[in-house]
This record gives structure tokens, sequence and C-alpha cells, in this order.
């Protein structure tokens, strides 16, 4: 009796969203979903869920998904970034909540820092999630020009069996932002070992193209600052040669860094 009795107060909060939403004839205003979403104090919600939390969790994830919307946010976080946050409060191992929670802020919404704030949510219960450190990755990278974080992320990903499916592009990303970080030498590592691991192919002969650019780098580097220990050739066994004062590389090559993402252009109204 007490269960049922339960269940019947807690959707009382959706009952009310919607008949605060009903139209009772007056003028009619074009109102944003932020402005007239409800959202719940998550202290509240935890006192009066008595016991229940899972199902009120379930409850408010399906409500919000019914209730989303694609409109962007220009300032601050979305009306779902708080409601996903209750979630997280009610049920904190509700995974479903940051993964797909996180994508809907960062693609639909616009809400990069609300994302990052759920993926880092859900990596407390899942620190060594493939799906949410590399989503989670992503968002920091290109959204929020985070190279810290999404560095630490993505090489927690890469060390997942699920990365064998992204092994193509992956140890290379993660590489390429840890030279633009300064960290030649590991970014170096990274890369051999990818280099060591792929097929003969199209894409091992791009990646020795990446190998030699950043050898050259580190090895001109070495050389042109006149340090000890030096490596004196390239990748192919070639000598740097000195040219006006400083060493050079035979062939051409290109910094090993990350190809940046292009900014998305606004359709005019």
């Amino acid at each position: 009796m007490k269960k049922i009795i339960i269940i019947l107060i807690i959707p009382i909060f959706l009952v009310i969203s919607n008949f605060l939403k009903a139209n009772i004839n007056l003028p009619s205003l074009k109102v944003s979903k932020e402005e007239q979403s409800l959202n719940l104090n998550k202290s509240l919600v935890n006192i009066f869920s008595i016991g229940q939390k899972r199902m009120l969790s379930n409850l408010l994830w399906i409500h919000t998904m019914l209730e989303s919307d694609i409109e962007r946010v220009e300032d601050g976080n979305s009306w779902m970034y708080y409601r996903f946050n209750t979630i997280s409060s009610l049920e904190p191992l509700f995974y479903e909540n940051y993964i797909y929670g996180g994508l809907y802020l960062s693609v639909i919404k616009d809400d990069v820092e609300g994302a990052a704030d759920i993926y880092n949510l859900g990596l407390k219960y899942y620190p060594r999630d493939f799906r949410l450190n590399y989503n989670g990755a992503f968002n920091d990278y290109f959204e929020l020009q985070d190279k810290e974080a999404a560095l630490k992320k993505y090489k927690v990903a890469l060390e997942s069996p699920e990365a064998i499916a992204h092994s193509k592009y992956l140890p290379s990303l993660v590489g390429r932002i840890q030279a633009e970080s300064g960290g030649l030498e590991e970014a170096l590592i990274i890369l051999t070992n990818h280099y060591n691991n792929t097929p003969d192919g199209k894409l091992k002969d791009r990646l020795r193209e990446d190998l030699y650019g950043l050898k050259a780098e580190i090895d001109l580097q070495c050389l042109n600052t006149i340090k000890e220990g030096c490596q004196t050739k390239d990748l192919f066994g070639e000598y740097y040669l000195l040219r006006e004062g400083s060493y050079r590389a035979q062939r051409e090559w290109k910094k090993f860094r990350p190809k940046k993402k292009k900014e998305r252009t606004k359709s005019s109204p």
C-alpha cells in the first residue's frame, strides 16, 4: 500500500508542470523552452524521494527526453543540464544519464560546459569507461580547448580494449595532442608504437611521414640548441645537414600537430 501511495505522489510534480503549461485562454506568448522548463532543487528531491530514488530518476529521465528541445544556449547552462544533474544526484550509477546526457548537451544544446560537468560526474563512478572518456575528451579538446583534460581522458580511452575499433586514428590523435602540449618525446613513443602495430598500407605510409616529421622536430631542436646526445640521422638514416649555421633535414616535413576542427558557420535567419 505504501509503495502505491509513493508511486502516485512522486509524479505529482510532472502533472503540475504540465498543468502550468496548459492553455487557459491567455494571450499566446512565445516562451523559450529554457524559460518555461521546471527544474527541481536536488536537496528537496533527495529528501522527498522516500527511498524511491531509482524510480524517480527513471521518471525524470523519461520526462526530460520527452520534453527535450533543440534550442541553442547562448549563456549559462541549459535546463536539461540541471535535469541531468538532478538525476545523477538521485541515481549516481545511471550510466545512460551521463553518456547520452553529455552528448545531448554538447551536440544538440551547444552547452559544452554543462556537457563537461556531466561527463566528469559520470567518470567519478565509471573512471575507466571508454565512451565517457572518449566523448568527454572530444568535448574538452575540440569545444573547450582544454588540452590537459582531453589528453588525460584520451590516454585512459587508449588503454581500453574498445580502443581497437578506433586504432586507425586514436593513437595518432593522442600523440598529436601530446606533441602540441610540449611532450614531443612521449608523443614519439605513442606514434612509434602505433606505427609498429599498423599493417602495411596507405595508413602506415602516412604514419611514416608523421613519424619522420616528429623525429625531425625533436632531433633538429636538440642539434640547433647545441645539446649533448642529439641524434644526427633522421628516420631513414640520412644525416641532418648544417647549412647557414643551423641543422636541417634533407626531406620536407611538417610538425606533428592536431588538425583543428573547422568552426561552425551560423545559418542566416
